[in-house]
């Protein structure tokens, strides 16, 4: 192996090792259940995406990659390469901006994973335990790298952390569930982590690179894998050496944060994922959430003179969120704070629908009198992984009313499996819908993954 670390202790071969313990070691219920639960939001998030309006080009592409057939890409008529379908499948599940959150990593690493993860399951006949631990697996890399680079205070905020970390989580998984030798796993990593990229241009100009970028990133988990097994070589200290991701990247504190996560209990990357009640940017949630409520409980009717919203310094500073406009795209709405809280304030809800108005005359009237601030006193609750915000609206008699919220008001369970089968009924039938939500209830107990990918064809 290149690089200057000990051979023992590079933060790769640490998390190698990790994932061998997660490929070898007996899976809690508590795992199984939240396994389930992010490929039922996953393939709720594909049916949006299969709706949204650059779905067409996403499986022109698709068709235009096809050769070998391995794997089943959404919204094509035969398989594609395991590699396409990973791409395709990543980009659609992310084309609502309603897909899982990783918070510390400020990552949306489901849709990731998990189109590498069933894309690999299907060419290479897994075995639903592997299906499992691969899922497992993926979340829990992705979500260590990431968390490394975002919790490290320099770290540059330009690039994408979904794109940084994914290829790292997909590659995870295909190593877990290969159990795969260790000299695989450290390259296929390290590898991995070489092909982290993306930009965060999208959420001021509205490109839908914010998708490709999630394609790029399953496929280039495959890629490393096999270049790993073919016998290429990667350097080990990828990570924490002198040049490496951290550096690149301005993280200074990402190896010290990093072995920080190797601390943590088996399984804490997919335990810590939350689930998003509204399609679009984590960081707007708590807001929408606080006007949806102020809207309802509340009479507006005088007329809004101005509105403020208070809420974390993540929240200001993230690329996308703090932006009055003028909007032009979805993706500009779905990310700025100030869209999302005068729609929830005027609509007493937000929606696929209301996300594209972006030339609302009455949402501008609404946003040109909003202003955004990071409040102090949120600050410590956003430290321990909250997400507060508050929200107060003049009115134009000169009355004033506020609402507040300690955190995102994330979905649980009953609300993911709700969901689920509303989003699906259409892509998969409703009672096909609710027969694959029972299957996959027990994935681990498959002997195959066929019969999950039966229901994938109608």
């Amino acid at each position: 192996m290149n690089g200057t670390s000990s051979r023992n202790d590079t933060l790769i071969r640490l998390t190698a090792a990790r994932l061998k313990k997660i490929s070898t070691t007996e899976v809690s219920p508590q795992l199984k259940e939240k396994t389930t639960l992010a490929i039922l939001d996953y393939l709720g998030a594909v049916a949006s995406g299969l709706k949204a309006p650059w779905a067409s080009q996403a499986i022109k592409y698709g068709r235009s990659q096809q050769g070998v057939r391995e794997a089943h890409a959404w919204g094509l008529q035969e398989d594609a390469s395991a590699k396409t379908a990973a791409y395709v499948n990543a980009l659609l599940a992310h084309s609502a901006i309603r897909d899982d959150m990783h918070l510390k990593s400020n990552s949306h690493i489901g849709g990731i994973v998990i189109s590498a993860a069933l894309a690999l399951a299907q060419r290479d006949n897994w075995s639903g335990d592997q299906l499992l631990r691969a899922v497992i697996g993926g979340y829990e890399a992705a979500s260590f790298i990431g968390t490394a680079v975002q919790q490290s205070a320099g770290y540059n905020r330009h690039f994408r952390p979904s794109g940084i970390c994914g290829g790292f989580g997909a590659a995870a998984a295909a190593i877990t569930a290969s159990n795969a030798s260790e000299d695989v796993a450290i390259n296929a990593l390290a590898f991995a982590a070489n092909m982290g990229s993306g930009v965060n241009e999208w959420a001021w100009a509205g490109g839908v690179e914010i998708y490709t970028e999630m394609g790029s990133a399953s496929q280039a988990g495959i890629d490393a894998f096999e270049l790993a097994k073919a016998g290429l070589e990667c350097s080990e200290t990828l990570l924490e050496g002198r040049a490496g991701l951290f550096a690149a990247l301005g993280a200074s504190e990402g190896t010290q944060l990093y072995q920080e996560r190797l601390q943590t209990e088996i399984g804490s990357g997919l335990i810590d994922v939350r689930f998003k009640p509204v399609a679009g940017c984590n960081y707007a949630q708590t807001p929408i959430a606080v006007a949806i409520w102020l809207s309802q409980k509340h009479d507006l009717s005088k007329g809004i003179k101005s509105v403020h919203v208070d809420c974390t310094s993540g929240a200001k500073q993230y690329p996308g969120c703090d932006n009055p406009g003028p909007f032009s795209n979805v993706q500009q709405t779905k990310m700025a704070i100030h869209f999302g809280v005068s729609t929830g304030l005027l609509h007493g809800k937000v929606s696929e629908e209301l996300f594209k108005q972006y030339d609302s005359q009455d949402i501008a009237n609404v946003v040109s009198c909003c202003t955004v601030e990071a409040a102090q006193d949120f600050e410590q609750s956003f430290k321990e992984g909250r997400q507060p915000a508050r929200v107060s609206v003049t009115l134009k008699d000169g009355s004033v009313v506020k609402e507040e919220l300690p955190d995102v008001p994330w979905l649980d369970g009953e609300a993911v499996r709700a969901r689920y089968g509303e989003k699906t009924a259409e892509m998969l039938g409703s009672d096909r819908s609710r027969r694959l939500a029972d299957l996959l209830g027990g994935l681990g107990d498959l002997k195959d993954c066929s019969d999950i990918f039966k229901f994938f064809k109608g």
